[in-house]
């Protein structure tokens, strides 16, 4: 046998981050038929998912990615019910933008810019997906729909990125989230240009 025919290759256990991720693209798909403002909803899921980045770079754990996602969709939910419930003044988009910046902050306290290639790549994810997310609250609906598939397309490309170079998040939040940002990104490009 050789080297090559020992070396185990990945099978179905090791693929279910995206069998999950089908799983919530397919929710999501409903989600996105269902309503009439994809771009108030979905917008501030482009900083969520920047601040997941962050928040697991500022921890130095690639696993607390998975947290992250859990702490970060309860923040931009909250901000969803506040907005609704008792007409926030903030736009849940622009909330979630404003919280980039101290999730930033904690990786420096932490001293994670000494790794300076990262640290830079973090900081150019949080300045351009957070202006993405800004641009889906200051744009007519429609248009504002499209920013934030483009945004999750774009997101789908840094999940890929971070994949294949073993980076800030484990391997298997990357994977999960390529495939919820791709077919998320899909369908609100689809619905905003139907």
């Amino acid at each position: 046998m050789t080297q090559q025919s020992l070396a185990r290759r990945p099978g179905l256990v090791d693929r279910w981050p995206i069998a999950v991720a089908l799983l919530v693209v397919a929710g999501t798909v409903t989600v996105i038929a269902l309503v009439h403002d994809q771009a108030r909803l979905f917008g501030p899921a482009v900083a969520t998912m920047a601040g997941i980045y962050l928040m697991a770079y500022a921890l130095g754990r690639p696993w607390t990615a998975w947290l992250a996602f859990a702490i970060l969709s309860a923040v931009v939910t909250g901000l969803h019910l506040l907005a609704r419930l008792l007409s926030l003044p903030v736009d849940p988009a622009v909330g979630m933008t404003l919280l980039l910046v101290p999730l930033w902050m904690w990786a420096v306290a932490r001293r994670r810019f000494t790794s300076a290639g990262t640290f830079s790549v973090q900081t150019a994810g949080m300045v351009g997906f957070g202006a993405i997310t800004l641009l889906t609250a200051a744009t007519q609906p429609q248009v504002g729909t499209a920013v934030a598939g483009v945004g999750f397309l774009a997101h789908g490309i840094w999940d890929a990125y971070h994949y294949r170079l073993n980076l800030v998040v484990s391997r298997s939040w990357a994977q999960f989230c390529a495939v919820v940002d791709l077919g998320v990104g899909i369908a609100l490009i689809i619905v905003a240009t139907g």
